[in-house]
């Protein structure tokens, strides 16, 4: 492994950029190329601050507009405590609902906040939408005794049993999400049951308070929360049911697999369909969600980055074998079908552009570095670029292979760090910081682009260091891996 690495070449080295024009090319070399009709490292950043901030106001109009129309039913005499649990639970209930929308995997909402902070944002308003159920009835309680009579649940009149339904599949998915492991459940298994739960809950949420008929006195008021349900189950329905239907007319079919250094391993795919003409089209840095199954509604589908460069026909991943799922891949053989949701995320060097790219990396981690650095060299890129790659041993390195095929194309300079290296080991040693940053990287340093993919004490810890170096934060970028 030692001499593999030292195989890559440090020094930089140019290659004349290919021509442009939106076609499907077959290479003397057998590799068909997608050839873009604007090379992606030209393109002008998109104002991504403004997409972000566009979305999270209209999830907050979306959330909150249906509990300012029910407050249009306020009236004197119920009190202060009533009337704000009874907001409590209109919040919980479409916030909740909204859920649904993050599961969807709608591409243009998440890519401006990449997939870490949309599962990361999944999970903290959750929490708050199970504060704000769990606060709905306490409030009850304290505000008048004679709702501590709805306690009697087998005695309760429908609308009073249907929140506790409610409530109840709520404690369940609360319980299974944070103990799964504990709990020993598959993943296919919690998904399925994490799915059911979050219909029951809002429709039960939904019966609730339609029976109530409180704050929903009006006809318009009840039009709007109607219409508010509907889009729920069309949504849960999407996820479901119509978006594996239509994935489930575009296969994909393997066509290559080969061990990775590392306990990892690349597949590479290509369509197998009357869609095959298509491509794929994706930017580098971007992720899709695969599922390995003949069965498109096989509820194990799991997200990882390309590895192959945006610009071939065909489409690598590089996936390390930590889990039963990814395990699991191991009995793929070449022919099987899978099925593939995506491209997804904003990790990418379209929307950070620079005058040249720093890759910070762990493991696994360098899969979106080189889909980017492959694709760099197919457009010619002559930028220079340095990746730094983190690793227990020199024997354990993903994508040594990848590397030793971009040698002489690219501007790139590539330092291994091992953490616990042999005897034999000349190169860096320990931990990606501060001093082993400085070490290597150019004065003209805050004018580069910093990509950084690992776990998150490490991207904590590597964003420390570049602010320590004075690097600007807007010019730091980074993914989670092992979000899912």
């Amino acid at each position: 492994m030692i001499s593999a690495l030292d195989e890559i070449s440090a020094e930089p080295v140019f290659v004349e950029p290919h021509p442009s024009g939106h076609r499907l090319e077959k290479l003397a070399s057998g590799h068909r190329v997608v050839r873009p009709g604007v090379p992606p490292s030209r393109r002008a950043a998109p104002a991504t601050g403004t997409r972000r901030a566009g979305w999270l106001v209209l999830h907050l109009l979306v959330a909150l507009a249906p509990l300012a129309l029910c407050f249009t039913q306020v009236r004197p005499g119920r009190g202060l405590l009533v009337d704000f649990s009874a907001a409590l639970g209109f919040v919980a209930l479409s916030v909740l609902g909204l859920q649904f929308a993050l599961a969807a995997r709608f591409t243009r909402s998440s890519a401006p906040f990449g997939i870490d902070a949309v599962l990361s944002y999944h999970r903290q308003i959750s929490f708050f939408a199970v504060v704000a159920a769990f606060g709905h009835p306490l409030l009850l309680f304290v505000a008048r005794d004679r709702y501590r009579v709805l306690l009697d649940v087998v005695h309760d009149p429908v609308r009073a049993q249907l929140a506790w339904v409610s409530v109840a599949a709520l404690v369940v998915l609360m319980a299974t999400s944070i103990w799964r492991r504990a709990l020993r459940l598959s993943y296919p298994v919690w998904h399925v049951l994490h799915s059911v739960l979050g219909i029951v809950i809002v429709l039960a949420a939904l019966g609730h308070a339609f029976l109530v008929h409180y704050y929903l006195g009006e006809t318009w008021v009840r039009l709007v929360w109607s219409a508010y349900g509907a889009a729920f189950l069309w949504l849960a329905v999407w996820v479901r049911l119509l978006k594996p239907l239509r994935l489930g007319r575009r296969p994909w079919r393997v066509v290559e697999l080969w061990p990775e250094p590392g306990g990892s391993l690349t597949i590479g795919i290509e369509p197998a369909s009357r869609h095959a003409h298509k491509g794929f089209p994706f930017r580098a840095g971007q992720f899709a969600w695969i599922l390995p199954s003949r069965n498109p509604f096989t509820p194990t589908w799991h997200p990882f980055s390309m590895s192959s460069s945006a610009l071939r026909f065909r489409v690598e991943f590089t996936v390390k074998q930590v889990g039963e799922f990814t395990g699991s891949l191991r009995q793929l053989t070449v022919g099987d079908r899978v099925y593939v949701d995506g491209p997804h995320g904003s990790f990418t060097l379209e929307d950070n552009p620079g005058m040249g790219y720093v890759f910070v990396g762990a493991g696994v981690g360098v899969t979106p570095f080189l889909s980017m650095l492959a694709t760099l060299a197919d457009q010619g890129d002559r930028r220079p670029c340095w990746l730094f790659l983190a690793n227990r041993r020199e024997d354990q390195v993903t994508g040594v292979r990848h590397l030793a095929r971009l040698q002489g194309r690219l501007n790139l300079r590539v330092v291994h760090v091992i953490s616990r290296p042999g005897d034999q080991w000349a190169g860096e040693r320990g931990r990606i910081d501060a001093g082993l940053l400085d070490r290597h990287l150019p004065l003209e340093r805050r004018s580069l682009q910093y990509f950084v993919c690992a776990g998150g004490p490490m991207v904590g810890a590597v964003g420390q260091a570049l602010g320590e170096l004075g690097i600007p934060a807007d010019r730091v970028h980074s993914e989670h891996f092992g979000m899912v």
